[in-house]
């Protein structure tokens, strides 16, 4: 079991997410760096879909009640190994992709991010064991439903760990990825409505910068930029949305729906962040400067095809598959 004694504001148990609900009204929720938390919980030997912890911003203290091993993937907090009564350093740095033994009746402090409001995903070897909803684990903040009384973590919840599924080279804690950081440019297709806004409008989407403002949150990134404007008021009606879904809201500065958006929406939709970037909204922290990059739809799948195949090619490397 790991005990939380005390949570960063907004930590949550999260998996892959709830794919395939979305006619039913459930969003996908989800770790936001989904490959970050698959490729930890392969190092592992666990399911790709095991629950781990998402982490943000502040300080977070967790205690191994049982012998653990986990990898930190995502925004390097900084981690450390502290002694049982919490005074004292064992190991001054967790490093993010590799693992690490966590002995039992120890603790994990995690500082701050180094850039405040990027995530960061704790994977366990057994992953999170609470009750699966909807074949997900993942925390549905807006629902209140899954992860641990879907609610966000808090000082005194205990989070009871799985036995491990295999053993194999988890092993061997030489084993450790590095992974790739955010580009702050988000490559995109355009949208059903993407006609419908004028010349310099499309120009400025693709050619200027965009700033993640303070109202962003696991449902959406609002962006701050120039006014994007349409020919002519779009009526529409509610249609549905996913990830990665760009909308232009009245006051014509774009929205980026997130892991925890909702299923439909009536704003136009400009554009969709192409699958393989959606990773990175875990790291645009409000004030992140970043840019898009148009790119066709094939261009997009052949972006995803080959995420998938990094993944799978992870999982040959660690021995897990037949080559």
């Amino acid at each position: 079991m790991i005990e939380v004694l005390r949570a960063s504001p907004l930590m949550t148990v999260q998996d892959t997410g709830r794919p395939g609900l979305r006619h039913l009204g459930v969003p996908l929720a989800g770790m936001m760096d989904t490959p970050a938390l698959m490729s930890a919980n392969l190092l592992l030997g666990n399911p790709t879909d095991a629950a781990g912890l998402e982490i943000s911003y502040g300080p977070t203290w967790l205690k191994a009640h049982q012998d653990l091993r986990i990898v930190m993937m995502g925004a390097d907090m900084r981690a450390r190994l502290m002694t049982p009564d919490g005074k004292h350093s064992i190991r001054d740095y967790l490093a993010p992709g590799f693992i690490h033994d966590i002995p039992a009746g120890h603790r994990i402090h995690c500082h701050a991010a180094a850039e405040p409001g990027q995530r960061s995903c704790l994977a366990v070897a057994g992953g999170i064991d609470v009750p699966l909803i909807m074949g997900s684990r993942s925390t549905d903040l807006n629902n209140r439903f899954g992860g641990y009384q879907g609610r966000t973590l808090r000082a005194g919840d205990i989070l009871p760990v799985a036995v491990s599924p295999r053993q194999g080279n988890t092993g061997n804690n030489a084993h450790g990825i590095r992974q790739a950081g955010a580009s702050m440019t988000l490559r995109a297709v355009v949208g059903p409505d993407y006609q419908a806004f004028t010349d310099r409008s499309q120009s400025a989407f693709w050619h200027t910068e965009w700033q993640v403002t303070p109202l962003s949150n696991r449902m959406g990134l609002r962006l701050n930029g120039e006014r994007l404007q349409a020919h002519q008021q779009i009526d529409r009606q509610s249609s549905g949305v996913m990830p990665g879904v760009i909308q232009i809201p009245p006051d014509g500065q774009p929205i980026i729906l997130g892991n925890d958006g909702q299923t439909t929406g009536g704003y136009p939709q400009f554009g969709c962040v192409a699958s393989a970037d959606l990773w990175q909204l875990a790291y645009l922290a409000p004030g992140t400067v970043i840019h898009f990059m148009q790119v066709s739809i094939s261009e997009a799948q052949a972006l995803a095809a080959a995420q998938t195949l990094k993944l799978k090619q992870l999982e040959l490397w660690l021995g897990w598959t037949k080559s």
